[in-house]
């Protein structure tokens, strides 16, 4: 598409906007495909995702040393989904101990700060691991997180870079054993489907 602009002194300029490239779209995981591999790690005391492991850090463990032992149940989260917030952390909080009973494990991840991970652990009151996804880029991998297809875009009351709403239960293949993403922010995950998925990880 072509705009010709005129400035003050009569001089007229053409200016070409090209459309906005979209990126091809990572789909979600499904039920019984691997999950995207990644690596959790300590940059100076803050916790942090990364899709790489650094063989300086021997600190750093990986999905696979997540699932080793124990399904895991991997929930995306963040404050700025402002009403929905808190009925996903609600869901979560729920889960906690009776995925811990059923030999499993929970970890949020999350594009919040350090200080708010702390508020966000008060108010789970739970031992849950909470990360903070360093630049999207686990959530991306998922394919809960694009720049060219906003949130902001398409639901109303948000205004910034977020997740889709989602929780992935693996199971200690690294399968998906269940997969919930909820494009619509309309719905939340369902606890018995979650915990029967996490029952079949062992």
């Amino acid at each position: 598409m072509y705009y010709e602009i005129e400035d003050e002194l009569g001089n007229v300029s053409t200016l070409q906007l090209k459309q906005r490239e979209r990126e091809e779209q990572i789909e979600p995981p499904k039920s019984g495909e691997l999950a995207p591999l990644f690596y959790l790690r300590n940059e100076e005391g803050f916790p942090v995702t990364s899709l790489a492991g650094a063989s300086s850090d021997s600190e750093a463990r990986s999905v696979l040393d997540l699932v080793r032992f124990k399904p895991l149940v991997l929930s995306f989260y963040c404050n700025c989904w402002g009403s929905y917030a808190p009925k996903h952390l609600q869901t979560v909080k729920t889960l906690a101990p009776q995925v811990e009973a059923l030999g499993g494990q929970l970890l949020i991840l999350t594009n919040e700060s350090q200080k708010e991970i702390g508020r966000i652990a008060r108010k789970l009151d739970a031992e849950v691991p909470i990360y903070h996804d360093k630049n999207y880029n686990v959530a991306r991998s998922y394919g809960v997180f694009s720049e060219t297809s906003p949130i902001w875009d398409r639901i109303a009351g948000i205004s910034e870079e977020v997740f889709t709403p989602s929780l992935f239960v693996l199971g200690r293949d690294r399968r998906v054993g269940y997969a919930f993403v909820d494009e619509n922010f309309d719905n939340t995950p369902d606890v018995r489907t979650v915990l029967r998925a996490v029952y079949n990880g062992r």
